[in-house]
């Protein structure tokens, strides 16, 4: 039998324990640098690259559905009107930021980072 202890995904790479990511922390970023910080040992790390990637094109899905579902429907039932459209795109926007998380959540790895 092998000694490897299996660890959760949110675990950090130094110390084990869970990081806490919050769900800005899995929205994708433009910054390359991004340093987060583990609220258990202080340690550096970030998503990988292919989390990152999965966050991106999540989000790039949930454009497509949300521009094509919610956001026609709400518009069309409020006759185009300023409201609606503000509202339309207010369901679009969290359509959005869901199916990003989601994805990333769904392939998250953590790297360590100096």
């Amino acid at each position: 039998m092998s000694s490897e202890t299996t660890h959760a995904k949110d675990s950090c790479p130094h110390c084990g324990k869970s990081v806490g990511l919050s769900f800005w922390d899995l929205l994708p970023s433009r910054e390359n640098n991004r340093v987060l910080v583990c609220k258990a040992c202080g340690g550096h790390y970030d998503l990988s690259n292919n989390c990152r990637m999965t966050s991106i094109v999540g989000g790039m899905v949930g454009m497509a559905l949300g521009m094509a579902f919610p956001f026609q429907w709400i518009v069309r039932a409020g006759h185009a009107s300023k409201g609606s459209i503000v509202l339309g795109i207010a369901a679009a926007a969290l359509l959005i930021g869901l199916a990003s998380t989601t994805a990333a959540r769904l392939t998250l790895a953590l790297e360590a980072k100096r």
